[in-house]
C-alpha cells in the first residue's frame, strides 16, 4: 500500500485494486508483529477522500486537521471541518456538508459550486429561515465581567434588559441582525428577531464563503 498520511495514531494508505479483504489480512498481519497490548484497527474503505491544506503548509500538516472521507456507501465521515462545531450557523453547516457530498461523489465541483451560488442567492433576497443563521456560544462568565463586548455577550445583554435570566453557562443562540453599526450592536437573542430581519452579507462574507472556500480551493478556485 501506498502511505498517504500518517501520524501518532492513524494511517491513511491509498487501496489501489486490492479488496476490503486483502486489506483486512494486511491488518491481521501487522497485528501478529506488534507488541504488548498494541493493535492496529480497520475502520474502513473509502471510495473518496479531501485533505484540506492550511495555506501555505505541506498536505501533511493540513490532513491531521481537516479531511472528510465517502465510503462505498455514500456515507460520509467529517474531521475538523466547521460541519461539526456549534459556533457556526446550520446554514453554513448544511451548505459545507453539501459541497463535500457533492465532490466527494462525483469528484467535480461544478454541482457545489452551483449550491453555494444559490444559496447566496437566497440570502440576498430574505428566503432563509432565521432558525438556520442561528450562532450558538455559551456565556462562560459573568456579563458585568466581560471587558471585550462579543456578538453572544451583546445578545445576552439585550435579553436581559428585556426580561430574560441571562448569566455564566447561559447558551446564547443568536442571530446578526440588519440594525447597528457593528456586529454586537446587529446581535440578537434568535427568539427576538422576525423572519427576513438578517444581514445578509455577514452571513455570505464570514459563514458561508468560509465554510466552503477552502474546499473549493483544493480545486483551484477563488
Amino acid at each position: 500500500f501506498q502511505v498517504l498520511y500518517s501520524d501518532t495514531d492513524s494511517c491513511f494508505l491509498l487501496a489501489g485494486s486490492n479488496t476490503k479483504e486483502d486489506v483486512q489480512r494486511f491488518v491481521e498481519s501487522v497485528n501478529k508483529k506488534l507488541p504488548g497490548r498494541m493493535e492496529l484497527e480497520f475502520k474502513d474503505l473509502y471510495a473518496r477522500g479531501i485533505f484540506v491544506t492550511k495555506k501555505g503548509s505541506a498536505l501533511e500538516r493540513g490532513a491531521k486537521k481537516k479531511y472528510a472521507l465517502m465510503d462505498e456507501k455514500g456515507s460520509l465521515t467529517i474531521v475538523g471541518f466547521e460541519y461539526v462545531r456549534r459556533d457556526w450557523c446550520q446554514l453554513a453547516k448544511k451548505t459545507q456538508k453539501a459541497v463535500l457530498q457533492h465532490v466527494l461523489s462525483e469528484g467535480r465541483p461544478e454541482k457545489a459550486i452551483e449550491l453555494v451560488r444559490r444559496t447566496v442567492e437566497d440570502l440576498k433576497k430574505g428566503r432563509v429561515p432565521v432558525k438556520e443563521l442561528a450562532i450558538i456560544k455559551q456565556i462562560r462568565r459573568p456579563l458585568k465581567k466581560y471587558v471585550s463586548i462579543g456578538p453572544h455577550v451583546a445578545a445576552a445583554q439585550k435579553a436581559v434588559k428585556k426580561g430574560r435570566e441571562m448569566g455564566m453557562g447561559s447558551v446564547v443562540s443568536y442571530v446578526i441582525t440588519k440594525k447597528g453599526n457593528s456586529i454586537s450592536d446587529k446581535a440578537e437573542l434568535e427568539e427576538f428577531v422576525h423572519e427576513g430581519n438578517y444581514d445578509a452579507e455577514y452571513y455570505i462574507k464570514h459563514q458561508i464563503v468560509p465554510a466552503v472556500i477552502y474546499i473549493l480551493a483544493e480545486f483551484g478556485l477563488t
